[in-house]
């Protein structure tokens, strides 16, 4: 019995006619690095951005011939959001070509728009709209993934909404899609302005500071400077951007319930709650042994940036030690929540893993006959949310698996390999010393599509490349 003949197949026309949609969205959002560009005297720069923003709004206004699209399957969504992040990363690997060449490019486009970090270009020699474009593109990216995980997440019958559900009391509390998306967006954009001033009241330049905010609440991790985080050197400064690392991997609609309900939303989350935790254990674990990042800030502050997903460092993970690089690999595969801007396996399925693991100590001590279901937040888990869970983290272990083979391949350690992968693919953003301008081209595509893949959570990338899930229709002739 062959899959194909009951796959349900993509309308490769409303496909495309979606993603001229997004074409026509990236040329205004490429608006504001070609204000930056004019601002700061780059001619050859803004010229660049002007002419991609015409290109790419011209493209997707004239190439679109259907019709509204309506009715849009989930699956189509997906499609379209992956392919959404290759041209995003396209064009941006365009817009990079006067200061590096195309893959460089590529790679640091894809490395803004996943949200990931890892970066190849030398930022002393970048313009300042370059810079920009590079924080730009994460905030983008962490607007795009939020909106994408609430689309799958708020998909009645589907088992993430039955899950992710029961945080909320089996509530949706807004009537639709959009509804949710924008009130999720406003309270993107308001985090992002509060997190501004705050860089900025503690001692940043205006400029990094807006750079900064746009790739913390983003869970990026691009900074500006050569050196990162390194030269903010006061307690207080790397306190509270561990403390909008945190805001960005805490599920976003968490913040527009707490309007109503008040902060207890945030007290009664199981994810909120284990992102606390795991930060309190991970903390005291790095105190108390080996795997120190330095003091007390300094180790807060890694153990914040690898959980979170955010990247940032205030010193080399080539420099750390063995138990440190361990530590923080473990913080970078288990993520920050469902429905935020972090990477990672997510707090939700670890919490799903936990309850299961539960079950099978309780269940061996029970006898044959007792009935015993897998609850979470009162509700019954069946086969269908185990099966998702899991094959998912298969999925999600065994790219990086084979991920850390393949750049082992190119004559790196393989701790560096496995700890790269699990950086690229949980979004991360940390480099144990193998991302850099001379790394070989197929380690850098390894890395792109890990950082792809690793964003988009691996299943809708697998739909795209799957060669029977297409359906291509022709156009009638008038």
């Amino acid at each position: 019995m062959r899959i194909s003949r009951f796959a349900v197949p993509i309308d490769a026309s409303r496909v495309w006619a979606l993603l001229c949609q997004v074409l026509r969205l990236l040329g205004g959002i490429l608006l504001t690095p070609l204000l930056v560009a004019v601002l700061s005297r780059e001619p050859g720069q803004a010229a660049l951005f002007a002419a991609l923003a015409v290109a790419c709004y011209g493209l997707g206004r004239f190439a679109d011939r259907s019709s509204p699209v309506s009715d849009l399957a989930l699956r189509e969504a997906l499609v379209v959001m992956a392919l959404a992040y290759l041209v995003f990363s396209l064009v941006g690997a365009i817009a990079f070509l006067p200061a590096a060449p195309f893959l460089d490019g590529l790679f640091e486009a894809m490395s803004g728009f996943t949200t990931t970090g890892l970066s190849v270009m030398d930022l002393t020699r970048l313009p300042r709209s370059l810079l920009f474009l590079r924080a730009y593109s994460q905030w983008i990216g962490g607007a795009g993934i939020v909106v994408l995980s609430l689309a799958v997440l708020w998909a009645p019958g589907t088992a993430a909404f039955r899950l992710y559900a029961a945080d909320f009391k089996g509530e949706r509390f807004l009537g639709n899609m959009v509804s949710v998306a924008r009130a999720v967006m406003k309270v993107y954009v308001i985090l992002t302005a509060a997190c501004f001033l705050a860089y900025w009241i503690s001692g940043m330049k205006a400029f990094e500071a807006l750079l900064h905010s746009l790739s913390t609440l983003s869970t990026g991790g691009f900074s500006p400077l050569p050196h990162g985080m390194v030269d903010y050197e006061r307690p207080s400064t790397r306190l509270v951007v561990c403390f909008f690392m945190l805001c960005g991997a805490v599920a976003f609609p968490l913040y527009y319930q707490a309007r109503t309900d008040g902060l207890r939303r945030f007290v009664e989350d199981r994810q909120m709650r284990l992102l606390l935790l795991i930060v309190a254990i991970a903390f005291g674990v790095a105190m108390l042994t080996r795997a120190s990042f330095g003091g007390l800030t300094a180790t807060l502050f890694h153990v914040v940036s690898a959980l979170t997903t955010t990247g940032f460092n205030l010193s080399e993970p080539a420099h750390w030690s063995d138990a440190a690089r361990m530590l923080a690999t473990l913080l970078m595969i288990l993520g920050g929540s469902t429905a935020s801007t972090a990477g990672g396996i997510k707090l939700l399925r670890v919490l799903i893993t936990a309850r299961l693991g539960a079950w099978v100590v309780v269940r061996a001590v029970l006898p044959d006959e007792s009935d015993l279901s897998i609850k979470y937040g009162g509700l019954p888990l069946g086969e269908r949310e185990i099966r998702e869970t899991f094959g998912f983290v298969g999925l999600y272990l065994g790219l990086i698996f084979l991920s850390t083979f393949l750049i082992a391949l190119a004559g790196f350690p393989v701790g560096d390999a496995f700890f790269e992968s699990a950086s690229a693919v949980g979004t991360v953003g940390l480099s144990a010393g193998v991302t850099s301008s001379n790394l070989a081209a197929w380690p850098k595509l390894v890395l792109v599509f890990d950082m792809w893949a690793g964003r988009l959570e691996i299943v809708p990338l697998l739909v795209l490349l799957y060669p029977y899930g297409w359906k291509m229709t022709t156009r009638r002739s008038v």
